[in-house]
């Protein structure tokens, strides 16, 4: 299961991410401000990067996972049947991204790294892959416990990634999206109107909307903000929209720069 599965998963981010792109050239919510071209060029070679950290960790937490769940169930345990277990270790999983997203925002360290994704002011489908490989590092060596201690096997995390990544993809699209579509949408899924004030350079509506593929979680924890959105909206940080800063070898040297 877990190979036919893995093909799924890329299969689908690889559609996905390509549809919404040309999706974005036809109905834009925010107007060309550069190079859709030369914007990509810099998101997607930080993603190119990361490949090289998740291929990888991505073989070791297989390897652990396997291991560890031939002799430890996980919390899960408890829950009779393989599909409610499958589907508790799904909302586990994205309880987590939720909590990891809350943790960059709140502390210094974490916020240097992940301040280069939102260091974007031309948000776009591209952005779902912009993040600082440190980030991206501590994240898989971080969730791995909790991999364990959840009980997820390899085929969880496949499907947790299949399902989450698409959400990530249209909720970062500069794709003009009706509100009544985005009204409904918002009840289950980050829509990409929630995401656009998580991506203002205002700190008070950037520490909010924190959900990777369900809204639930900031209904439930209180970070829910919802306000109207405009193509005139500014998004990105400030001081942060020059050519120089948005080089790919900018954004790496990024955290590292005395603030």
């Amino acid at each position: 299961m877990t190979l036919p599965l893995h093909a799924a998963t890329s299969g689908v981010i690889a559609v996905s991410g390509l549809l919404l792109w040309l999706a974005e050239g036809v109905i834009p919510f925010f107007q060309e401000r550069i190079s859709r071209r030369s914007h990509a060029f810099a998101n997607l070679g930080l993603g190119a990067i990361n490949l090289i950290i998740i291929l990888p960790s991505g073989i070791a937490t297989a390897a652990i996972l396997e291991s560890a769940t031939t002799r430890y169930h996980g919390i899960v345990a408890f829950i009779p049947g393989t599909f409610p277990r499958s589907l508790f270790i799904l909302l586990l999983l994205d309880l987590w991204m939720y909590l990891w997203h809350r943790l960059n925002h709140e502390f210094p360290l974490l916020w240097r790294f992940h301040s280069v994704h939102h260091s974007d002011w031309q948000l776009d489908v591209t952005s779902s892959w912009r993040f600082h490989p440190g980030e991206i590092l501590l994240s898989e060596l971080l969730r791995l416990p909790f991999l364990v201690l959840f009980g997820a096997g390899v085929q969880d995390l496949l499907l947790y990634n299949l399902l989450m990544t698409p959400v990530i993809q249209l909720h970062h699209s500069n794709i003009r999206f009706p509100e009544p579509l985005d009204r409904l949408l918002r009840l289950f899924v980050p829509t990409p109107l929630l995401h656009r004030i998580h991506h203002s350079p205002l700190r008070s509506e950037h520490d909010a909307n924190y959900g990777a593929m369900l809204s639930l979680w900031d209904r439930l924890f209180g970070t829910l903000t919802v306000k109207p959105v405009t193509p005139e909206t500014p998004v990105g940080l400030d001081g942060e929209d020059s050519p120089a800063r948005q080089r790919m070898a900018a954004l790496i040297k990024s955290p590292f720069r005395p603030f």
